[in-house]
């Protein structure tokens, strides 16, 4: 029997700004949590909420990069 190939992505780090609140609930909940990890924790939680977001809709590869800073308000009328 062949051992299973481990299989390898890619990772790249994103920088975040979360309400400390939430960071230090998530320290938390790792810490009193033996085999959870803070990136595994967060993974999943975006991948739950891109599947959710995603269900039924398909977006088109970007053109470009995302814009940087905070949105711009939009101007009415």
């Amino acid at each position: 029997m062949k051992p299973k190939q481990q299989i390898t992505k890619r990772k790249e780090r994103v920088t975040l700004s979360l309400s400390a609140d939430m960071v230090e609930r998530l320290r938390t909940v790792v810490y009193w949590s033996p085999k959870l990890t803070l990136t595994g924790v967060v993974e999943s939680a975006i991948q739950a909420a891109l599947k959710k977001l995603e269900k039924g809709k398909r977006f088109k590869k970007r053109k470009g990069k995302l814009p940087v800073g905070r949105p711009r308000k939009e101007r009415s009328s």
